[in-house]
């Protein structure tokens, strides 16, 4: 557990520092990525519920794609061909090498977006540290370098150039197949925002939350082993009752607090000014909506939730702007931070306490 803290105060006084006295480093944002890097990369098999189950995958590709195009319905061919490079490569060890290199990949290509989209890169990065590091590039390494991919591909997309953008999302969609409904955003307009339609859609999103719509029953309607195992597997967990959603949990209103209040704060000149800012927030808001509509269905819930929900680091980090105490907003917003990391880490204990691996 000291580790994870000890990484959260160091990002946090940087992010503070960097409000204060703002500073342009390449060498120290390269700096943390490698330390974050080597802290998922080199992580025991103890740490994350996922480890194991990935290892087992690592050890068993070759048994496995003797079956053909079968078990492309699991796991997807950019990922298999990941794993099979690094097979061939290194005799032992390849596990962990995977994982660094997921790590590596994934943190370098967010880090590039985080630059560039941030107004302090260093408190944006404390925000995907608490929360979505810990899913992401510790846990759920695939979707962490799919997300990555999404992010960057927002540039692009900013720019007007939505053929590169879809492009970006199909190179995404190789390592997570989820990644194809990133194309959603195709549908959004990042030069305005109609604030009547989605305070609309986060007020249905929280009655959605005392309904709870039974998607299950229509998802039983048909065979999903028949379009992919991974989907049928969701099924299976969310049928099972293993995990279970809560659309009013702490964080999910901090979430839906922020979006009301940039709707509401943020003026129009201001909106029309900062695209980005639309487009963040309308991503956020209907990760927040998909959250609440599939809440029935709650493996499917949690994973949309997360695959658009990534766009709140950018979102919590530009109330910098419009929060009332000027230059102390960043210790607000810090303390929101770890209002996160304390939720997902040490109330939640989403990660075991943090041992090395042992090399072979």
């Amino acid at each position: 557990m000291l580790v994870y803290i000890t990484y959260f105060i160091f990002i946090a006084i940087l992010a503070i520092q960097y409000e204060f006295t703002p500073f342009k480093n390449d060498y120290l944002l390269a700096s943390i990525v490698i330390l974050l890097t080597l802290l998922a990369g080199f992580q025991d098999t103890s740490v994350s519920k996922d480890y194991l189950n990935y290892q087992y995958v690592f050890d068993n590709i070759y048994d496995i794609t003797d079956d053909g195009f079968f078990y492309l319905l699991s796991f997807e061919p950019g990922f298999v061909g990941i794993v099979i490079f690094f097979r061939k490569l290194f005799e032992i060890n390849y596990g962990v090498v995977i994982i660094l290199f997921y790590a590596l990949a994934s943190l370098s290509i967010k880090t590039f977006a985080i630059k560039r989209f941030s107004i302090n890169p260093y408190l944006t990065l404390l925000f995907y540290f608490s929360y979505f590091f810990l899913i992401h590039e510790m846990t759920q390494i695939r979707i962490a370098l799919a997300s990555g991919i999404f992010l960057i591909s927002l540039v692009p997309f900013l720019k007007g150039h939505r053929m590169t953008f879809a492009a970006l999302i199909l190179l995404a969609t190789c390592f997570h197949y989820s990644a194809i409904f990133y194309l959603l955003i195709l549908l959004f307009n990042a030069n305005r925002l109609n604030r009547n339609f989605y305070i609309g859609l986060l007020m249905f999103s929280l009655l959605l939350g005392f309904i709870k719509l039974p998607i299950l029953n229509l998802l039983g309607n048909f065979d999903a082993v028949d379009i992919s195992t991974k989907l049928n597997t969701y099924i299976i967990i969310s049928e099972n009752g293993s995990i279970a959603v809560n659309v009013f949990n702490s964080l999910n209103i901090l979430n839906i607090l922020c979006c009301f209040y940039l709707i509401f704060v943020v003026n129009k000149e201001e909106f029309a000014k900062d695209r980005q800012l639309i487009l963040f927030l309308k991503c956020n808001i209907l990760s927040i909506f998909l959250f609440s509509f599939l809440a029935g269905a709650p493996a499917f819930s949690m994973r949309f939730n997360q695959l658009f929900g990534v766009a709140q680091i950018f979102l919590f980090t530009s109330l910098l702007k419009y929060l009332p105490f000027r230059r102390f907003n960043v210790f607000v917003l810090v303390l929101v931070a770890g209002f996160f990391f304390y939720v997902m880490e040490i109330y939640g204990g989403l990660l075991s306490p943090y041992k090395i691996i042992l090399i072979k």
